[in-house]
């Protein structure tokens, strides 16, 4: 998968937490999650910050992964979320938020 359809996986995982008032996403839980590699969620993440789609603060490095703290999505990333259009043209493919899946493997309802 490309660095953009990684931030776009990733994105929705961020969103399905928390709509879902599920744990807040961290760089343990994304590695523990995705089964990717570090530098893999790094380059995504990293997208996810540059494009303003989440508000972050790095912190060293754990496992491969830059360390972080989500503060929060913004409300750019909720939108680019929520408004499929703008979902494809950012990531590269569609979404369904009734269904959200994931490439490694996790789908939620």
């Amino acid at each position: 998968m490309t660095i953009k359809g990684d931030a776009g996986e990733i994105l929705l995982f961020i969103y399905d937490c928390y709509v879902n008032d599920r744990d807040s996403v961290n760089p343990e839980k994304l590695l523990e999650t995705t089964k990717w590699e570090g530098n893999r969620i790094d380059r995504a993440i990293k997208y996810l910050k540059d494009i303003g789609a989440i508000d972050i603060i790095t912190l060293g490095n754990v496992n491969g992964v830059q360390n972080f703290i989500l503060k929060g999505l913004t409300p750019l990333g909720i939108n680019i979320v929520e408004n499929q259009p703008e979902f494809k043209r950012n990531f590269g493919f569609t979404v369904n938020l009734g269904v959200i899946s994931f490439s490694w493997g996790a789908s939620e309802k």
